[in-house]
């Protein structure tokens, strides 16, 4: 009942999230469940593991909206492999009303024409797509970490966590991103764990240093930490959506 509340309040535009003007998609129910766990965080971060198809870019897309809305952010930044950049520049204007721009190799030299010496497109272009692939040299790592916005949305996450040289440059930004504890960090992934507890400690420990070393102690502390961290993370299977509808 509570899930269908809300759908309707979003469709007409009213209700408890001040986004629902500006949406151009009609969320599932089972959609909204991200953007609730959001809200009850003083710094949003979540892993949002779902299947392929169940829909994090438009999780992730309300996240954004709502934050945006509320006043709580001015700038954002999408990390994703350079295939995804113009699919997510599509999905934020078609479904959220949002005008983000592209930064790729072949257009960041056009993008910082005529930006002032000290000014970065970062700080210049509110919204922003970037590709892993330009981002994670090392001077460029400098300048985002230095002009990165409030919230970071990372698509494919498990592509940042791994032993191979770019994977290290891309997790070490991550990193250095997730060290300010006042940012806003969403990381999407359909396969957060691979078998290898190494790279799913590292990718737990974006969320907070505290997740990196799994459980720890007897029962009651275990119990403690999966409490903490079903707060941050949220995985649903394509049966499961199935089956409730």
């Amino acid at each position: 009942m509570l899930a269908d509340a809300l759908r309707l309040s979003l469709r007409r535009g009213a209700g408890p999230f001040r986004s629902a003007a500006h949406l151009g998609v009609e969320p599932r129910a089972y959609q909204l469940v991200p953007l609730m766990m959001a809200l009850k965080l003083p710094v949003v971060r979540l892993l949002i593991a779902d299947d392929v198809g169940i829909g994090k870019t438009i999780e992730a897309g309300l996240i954004v909206r709502e934050v945006l809305d509320r006043g709580l952010i001015d700038r954002f930044s999408v990390l994703c492999p350079p295939h995804l950049v113009e699919q997510w520049v599509s999905e934020l204007a078609e479904k959220f009303d949002i005008d983000a721009v592209a930064v790729t190799s072949a257009r960041a030299r056009s993008l910082e024409r005529g930006l002032p010496a000290a000014q970065s497109l970062f700080e210049a272009y509110p919204h922003t797509v970037v590709s892993l692939d330009y981002i994670k040299a090392d001077s460029r790592r400098d300048e985002f970490s230095r002009a990165c916005p409030s919230l970071v949305i990372v698509d494919e996450a498990h592509a940042c966590i791994g032993g191979d040289r770019g994977r290290h440059q891309r997790f070490e930004l991550l990193e250095r991103l997730a060290s300010d504890e006042e940012r806003h960090m969403l990381l999407l992934t359909a396969t957060p764990h691979s078998g290898d507890e190494a790279a799913f400690d590292r990718l737990l420990g974006l969320i907070s240093p505290d997740f990196a070393g799994g459980p720890q102690g007897d029962e009651n502390a275990r119990t403690r930490y999966a409490r903490r961290l079903a707060q941050h993370y949220v995985q649903r299977r394509r049966p499961d959506i199935t089956e409730s509808g």
